[in-house]
């Protein structure tokens, strides 16, 4: 069994939205880096980027136990430091949670949002050493990418991690899906975009429209202080990005605010404002709530 890898992107440059680098992480007792992923949150102007400061925060992921395998719960630590080897103890609350946590399987069949706090409380002792664990149960042997979104002082970061789990059974192969109108149990979801034709560094903005026997669902509710949690990965795990969807018409620097206050019920239609990185395949997980439930959808979007 092979010990968790991290996998380093390159570094992307587009109408100065993008940028980033790899740093020296250990984990698991080996030698790895750590990643940057755009985050599309952060400032235009790079010379805010808080990714472009020295203090800029060093992620290490360390799984217990070292060998990952399907079906037994695993915990993976987090740890939060800054360029000079300390804890960064001042991590921000941003929607609700400390730490968000993404996993995906690399067919793509499998997804989870998590946080340190859904298995208990978040210590002092967690807050002084700045490592978050997660609990998790991998279903399927195979390669996962693990994304983490978390802020310091309310700037905010974003790192992933792939890692390969043993065991049976074994995920299947990637299947190439480009349909834009798709069931998620009882609710129908159609996928638009403008321009039809994503590019790789221009911005899209992604529509959302959910239906519900036939009718209009207008009466979605938010899910941790967002319209719509939105994962989106590239198929090649390269490329993660955490964004969160906005209500139709809403002024695009709303999506910067963190702390924003969201109407009791909204819909049918949810905007995703998204600038791809590069060119390639990419899956974009939406996470969208009615009546106490999660409803998780999945659309695949060509980038050219």
């Amino acid at each position: 069994m092979k010990m968790p890898r991290l996998i380093v992107p390159f570094v992307f440059l587009a109408v100065c939205y993008f940028t980033g680098s790899a740093v020296a992480a250990q984990a698991a007792g080996i030698d790895a880096k750590a990643l940057y992923a755009h985050h599309a949150h952060d400032s235009e102007d790079t010379n805010d980027m808080p990714f472009m400061k020295s203090e800029s925060p060093v992620v290490t992921l360390k799984p217990v136990p070292a060998m990952i395998a399907t079906g037994v719960p695993e915990t993976l630590t987090f740890s939060i430091t800054g360029d000079d080897g300390k804890p960064l103890e001042d991590l921000s609350i941003t929607h609700e949670r400390l730490l968000h946590v993404v996993i995906a399987s690399k067919d793509f069949t499998i997804f989870s949002h998590i946080h340190p706090e859904d298995s208990g409380p978040v210590t002092p002792a967690m807050k002084k050493a700045a490592q978050y664990p997660v609990k998790y149960v991998f279903p399927k042997a195979g390669s996962y990418i693990v994304g983490i979104d978390f802020a310091v002082k309310d700037n905010p970061y974003s790192r992933h991690f792939e890692i390969d789990v043993s065991g049976a059974p074994k995920m299947g192969a990637l299947k190439t899906d480009f349909s834009r109108q798709k069931k998620f149990g009882v609710y129908d979801v159609t996928l638009s975009s403008a321009p039809e034709a994503v590019s790789a560094g221009k911005e899209v903005l992604f529509s959302y429209r959910v239906m519900k026997d036939g009718t209009p669902v207008t009466d979605l509710e938010p899910y941790l202080s967002a319209y719509m949690h939105a994962a989106i990965i590239s198929t090649d795990f390269k490329y993660f990005m955490h964004e969160h969807g906005l209500a139709p018409g809403m002024a695009e620097h709303m999506d910067h605010m963190m702390h924003m206050n969201l109407p009791e019920k909204f819909g049918p239609v949810i905007e995703l404002h998204v600038t791809f990185p590069a060119r390639g395949t990419y899956e974009i997980f939406g996470e969208i709530k009615h009546h106490d439930k999660v409803i998780v959808t999945s659309f695949m979007v060509e980038v050219r």
